[in-house]
């Protein structure tokens, strides 16, 4: 261990860590942060984007970067050590410099820990803050490599500093006056006061929500506070081409913990992410406790740089793996018979339909295990009527395998799974109880079905976070499972009801199983999946989302005379809504008939040739907003000179529409891959058929279906067009 006054900590790629008398710069080529520690607290002083050199904060900042509940913000630690090490968050993540910034505070005997993670070649900077309530808690993982500097002690340290910020310049008659922040995990003062502001605010909980993409945009203006809801906000300087990012890891509105919602706060030009997610009750657990995360990138300013970014960010986090990462699913559930139709013998079948649409995964959801949860068919036959939680209270063999729907155990199951060349995914729901509190024993039960089975999928389900401590071990449990298993184990992560994760709250471990939608309750409608899709691709990959396709000729008299029913739709169209995701056959496929099972098949081996290149891609969507009676669609961008595209004509009365593409302009050329133009009868070409489109004056490409509720799907080549 040494001082690390003037001298660069670290260099791993293009990334650094150096401290300057009291500043701290990190950064990469493409940006670089920087604090002052003359207060013996982080302030923000720099946000430097190095591909254009703007700075995006001014130098008069004196308010630290976060504060967390019940923790004196006028205390200076003792001393302060910064570590580096290389990361890989478990394995999921790209490699990554992590540095950790430990204020030791003695009075309290605690450690305040700035955690920062930096990228190679990425235009963006993550940190969180960790509190460690006693010195002798050691982080659950500390690389072996861990270079660890004295950075400064209390005699480095302007004993004069002042933290404050600066009330709002307004008349005595306006009784408005500045409220001293108490929770938030970033403060930063805007060098230019001409920016737009973008917030974008999502929704989970979607068994009861539909709407989960909202936007809200503004221009700073000195004397406003004003305080948006959300996961995103972008802000772009109206004189310059330049953009800033901000991500708040965290869960939805509908998810936040803590004693202060989560979100961008402004005063003028002083921005604050408030909510850290964490309270004083939090801060009597014996160990860390983390606040939920912040991201800082730059990018140029436009619509599709922000896109890119958010793509790049997603990327990092969770590095993409086609094998992993690409896939289409069935799942036992959709058809409202619960857990009644789980047996070896439904399952035989189940399997064989699913080879034989050519389907990778085949989930066996709840029913499987010995226990009976309240959604089950023999729930009320339990005297306790079934539980949702404590899963080990009892006899203690709820994870068990059900005796006598397999009397054979899951082994027939798994023999013919492997001879299929289908993969076995389950459901299973971690133990909610008291926090998560038997979160290792779920790691066990994980790991066992695993070596066992060789489940790759887990649906985790009936999850309901009760506090910070709960939501700690349950990312604990999936980081375990996928260390341990080197990434062999993916996780679809229910965020369909309750307390959960949302989209951006550490999510990287697995994918996002969107929904429960059920004919049986006429609320499911292929557009309004599609739309649903749609409204989400521009932020997170699709390659993260579940969306599911329904049996459209189940409960038809629930839709009578309703023009957009599923029925309506057709089977191949309710699938090529969810194509340009990972789909869930969201089904009994053994309820399937004959030709819905040969239009679904063909369809799907058409499309699994470019499946894997399409996740691979940026999936933003093109069109209108689905409505059922728009014309819409999205588009996959693979490279700067190809993609793919695939637009529905809904139930629109015009048969020829203009649309524009992303990143495309002027003349392309186009093959198309497959289209319907009528019901269910998929038309794929036994050569390709080219042809060159032209863009209209106004960059607008012309397409054309000749009924409602078709489809057409094209790659597109720009480097082929002289």
């Amino acid at each position: 261990m040494e001082a690390a006054e003037d001298m660069m900590l670290k260099e791993w790629l293009d990334c650094y860590v150096r401290v300057e008398g009291t500043y701290l710069r990190v950064g990469n080529a493409k940006m670089e942060r920087s604090w002052s520690f003359a207060s013996g607290r982080p302030v923000n002083v720099s946000i430097l984007d190095k591909n254009t050199e703007q700075e995006w904060l001014a130098a008069e900042s004196d308010t630290p970067l976060f504060q967390i509940p019940g923790l004196s913000d006028e205390q200076q630690p003792n001393v302060i050590f910064i570590s580096n090490f290389v990361e890989n968050d478990y394995g999921v993540s790209q490699p990554y410099l992590q540095t950790n910034v430990d204020m030791h505070f003695e009075a309290k005997s605690s450690v305040q820990r700035l955690t920062l993670k930096i990228y190679p070649d990425a235009p963006f900077i993550r940190h969180e803050i960790t509190v460690i309530q006693d010195r002798q808690v050691k982080s659950n993982h500390t690389p072996p490599d861990k270079e660890e500097y004295l950075a400064w002690t209390k005699e480095d340290f302007d004993v004069k500093s002042t933290l404050s910020t600066a009330a709002l310049q307004l008349d005595t008659n306006n009784k408005q006056r500045h409220v001293v922040l108490a929770d938030y995990c970033d403060h930063m003062v805007l060098r230019d006061l001409h920016c737009r502001w973008t917030s974008i605010q999502f929704l989970d909980q979607t068994d009861t929500n539909n709407n989960l993409v909202s936007r809200d945009t503004g221009l700073l203006f000195i004397n406003e506070k004003r305080s948006l809801q959300g996961n995103l906000l972008f802000l772009t300087k109206t004189l310059h081409e330049s953009g800033l990012l901000i991500i708040k890891e965290g869960p939805t509105p509908l998810g936040e913990f803590g004693n202060t919602r989560m979100e961008f706060q402004f005063r003028g030009n002083r921005l604050s992410l408030e909510g850290t997610g964490i309270s004083e009750e939090d801060l009597q657990q014996t160990q860390e406790t983390t606040s939920y995360g912040v991201t800082i990138g730059v990018y140029d300013g436009s619509i599709l740089g922000g896109f890119d970014l958010l793509h790049r960010y997603h990327r990092n986090l969770r590095a993409h793996n086609s094998d992993r990462d690409s896939f289409m699913m069935s799942n036992t559930w959709g058809d409202r018979s619960r857990d009644g139709a789980i047996s070896e013998s439904f399952l035989i079948k189940e399997l064989q339909a699913a080879a034989a649409l050519g389907l990778n995964i085949m989930q066996i959801d709840d029913g499987w295990q010995k226990g009976v949860t309240s959604n089950s068919v023999d729930a009320a036959t339990k005297a306790n009527g079934g539980v949702w939680g404590d899963y080990y209270s009892g006899d203690g063999d709820f994870w068990e395998v059900h005796p006598d729907r397999f009397p054979g155990g899951l082994e027939p199951i798994v023999s013919l799974a492997k001879e299929l060349r289908v993969a076995l995914g389950l459901w299973y729901s971690p133990d909610s109880v008291h926090d998560f509190m038997n979160w290792e024993k779920d790691i066990a039960n994980l790991l066992h079905l695993h070596r066992t089975y060789n489940i790759r999928a887990f649906k985790l389900d009936g999850i309901e976070i009760h506090s910070k401590l709960g939501e700690i071990r349950l990312l604990n449990l999936m980081r375990y499972v996928q260390k341990a298993t080197n990434g062999q184990v993916d996780f679809n992560i229910d965020t369909t009801a309750q307390k959960r994760l949302g989209y951006f709250g550490q999510t990287q471990y697995g994918s996002i199983f969107l929904e429960n939608r059920y004919s049986d309750w006429k609320n499911y409608y292929p557009h309004w999946t599609l739309r649903n899709l749609w409204m989400l691709a521009p932020y997170l990959p699709s390659s993260r989302l579940q969306m599911e396709f329904l049996n459209v000729n189940r409960n038809t008299d629930n839709y009578a005379e309703d023009p957009l029913a599923p029925d309506a739709c057709g089977q191949v169209y309710a699938f090529a809504a969810t194509a340009f995701s990972n789909p869930l056959a969201w089904m009994e496929l053994t309820r399937l008939e004959e030709q819905q099972m040969d239009c679904l098949s063909r369809t799907i081996q058409a499309l699994k040739p470019y499946h894997a290149e399409i996740l691979a891609g940026q999936v933003l969507p093109i069109g209108e907003e689905p409505s059922g009676a728009s014309w819409t669609g999205l588009q996959s961008i693979c490279s700067p000179t190809h993609g793919y595209v695939l637009i529905f004509r809904e139930l629109h009365e015009s048969d020829s529409a203009a649309m524009k593409l992303w990143g495309v302009s002027g003349a392309v050329n186009v093959t198309e891959l497959m289209r319907m133009d009528v019901k269910d009868e998929v038309l794929i070409p036994q050569s390709h058929l080219q042809m060159v489109w032209e863009s209209t004056p106004q960059g607008e490409y012309v397409v054309t279906r000749p009924a409602p509720f078709t489809f057409v799907m094209y790659r597109y080549d720009k480097s082929s067009i002289s």
